[in-house]
């Protein structure tokens, strides 16, 4: 029989609150952040070499997109849904003019770390009631969009196995992305990195060049980027207020940054339509 490990109670000494227990399951923790939901009929559909860092959930509701990776290209067919993992590179086509609905999403930071690709399902019964929810007609308010939330999970449970092997990272490393990406808006220095995971500056970047074949600074610059991406796209906020969120200093190095690593500009980036 296995010993079941004891809860660490993190109520602070002298509290009235009493955590007395064991912990008989922990299942890891998932983050699901619907940025936007829409439908869209598109007379164009052009983009060249895309590169996000949020999913994309595509259901056509008719032919004519094509999208392309690595050179292969794959047609969209209604009855069928479409997953694309962050940060895959990919170019689009439209065949003929064609309706389609989309999400955009992040699942956190291990998740997000997905193979790249494309990954096509048909659609299951499950999915198609979730849509004709989230379908209801635009008179009606929604406040939350928990349908949304259900098709993306209905749709993420289809990938296999295998998008997720490149998360078998070290538990250091993935203990020094977590600070990162909790403490954007810092000045952070691989010395503090470092202390939190438990490790020497030097181990550090053995870990991560070994894990990640990038050094930690520059997964933390990606991290920023990341970030800034999603608020100019889903978000309001000025590009300077942005930055400033992000820990990018000022607008003209979130500029250079994104010109850069991302081949384009904040304002660009804000106004395409995708």
């Amino acid at each position: 029989m296995l010993q079941e490990t004891s809860v660490l109670s993190l109520v602070p000494a002298g509290a009235a609150h009493r955590v007395v227990g064991n912990r008989a399951v922990a299942l890891p923790g998932v983050t699901v952040d619907i940025l936007t939901t829409r439908k869209i009929e598109l007379e164009q559909w052009e983009l060249r070499r895309f590169h996000d860092p949020y999913w994309r959930l595509y259901w056509p509701l008719g032919a004519g997109g094509i999208i392309e990776i690595n050179g292969e290209e794959t047609a969209l067919q209604p009855g069928h849904v479409y997953l694309i993992p962050p940060h895959t590179t990919f170019s689009t086509r439209t065949r003929q003019p064609f309706a389609k609905w989309y999400a955009h999403f992040n699942l956190g930071p291990l998740a997000d770390r997905a193979a790249p690709g494309i990954y096509q399902y048909p659609i299951t019964a499950e999915m198609r009631s979730l849509m004709q929810k989230v379908t209801l007609p635009s008179s009606e308010k929604i406040r939350f969009p928990w349908h949304s939330i259900l098709w993306v999970t209905e749709a993420v449970q289809c990938l296999p196995d295998s998008v997720w092997e490149q998360q078998r990272l070290d538990p250091r490393v993935l203990t020094a992305m977590e600070f990162m990406n909790t403490h954007l808006s810092l000045k952070l220095t691989a010395e503090q990195i470092a202390k939190y995971a438990g490790l020497s500056v030097r181990n550090l970047n053995h870990l991560f060049q070994q894990e990640l074949q990038q050094a930690p600074m520059r997964v933390l610059l990606d991290y920023r980027l990341d970030e800034a991406c999603r608020l100019l796209r889903h978000g309001d906020a000025s590009i300077d207020e942005i930055a400033e969120q992000c820990g990018l200093i000022n607008r003209h190095y979130l500029s250079r940054m994104m010109r850069q690593y991302r081949n384009t500009s904040p304002a660009a980036y804000r106004n395409e339509m995708v």
